[in-house]
């Protein structure tokens, strides 16, 4: 492996907690943006690396209990949900872990 993808390992273990931390936020726009950035970070296969998908899980947790707590008149909101989703489906035989299909 070289150094430029242990680096982006490296610096992907960094951000997602900052991920987690504003994908939690009350601030309903600090939770789109965030939720956009990892839409569209999701939308890459390079994503899935083995030590990423424990992540994406528990990142799309995160997102998923926030939205259910925000106004049903976010609909910016109801987008973005639908877009994140849309983004991880094609990935989903990636998570071959059980206990990981479980909450896939």
């Amino acid at each position: 492996m070289s150094s430029r993808p242990q680096t982006a390992v490296a610096d992907n273990a960094k951000i997602f907690p900052v991920f987690a931390t504003r994908l939690a936020s009350k601030d309903v726009n600090e939770y789109i943006n965030t939720a956009n950035k990892l839409k569209n970070w999701l939308g890459s296969e390079k994503a899935y690396y083995p030590d990423a998908l424990r992540n994406i899980v528990l990142l799309f947790e995160t997102f998923t209990t926030r939205f259910l707590h925000i106004e049903s008149s976010a609909v910016a909101a109801m987008d973005i949900y639908q877009a994140l989703i849309r983004a991880l489906i094609p990935f989903l035989p990636l998570f071959t872990e059980e206990d990981l299909q479980y909450t896939c």
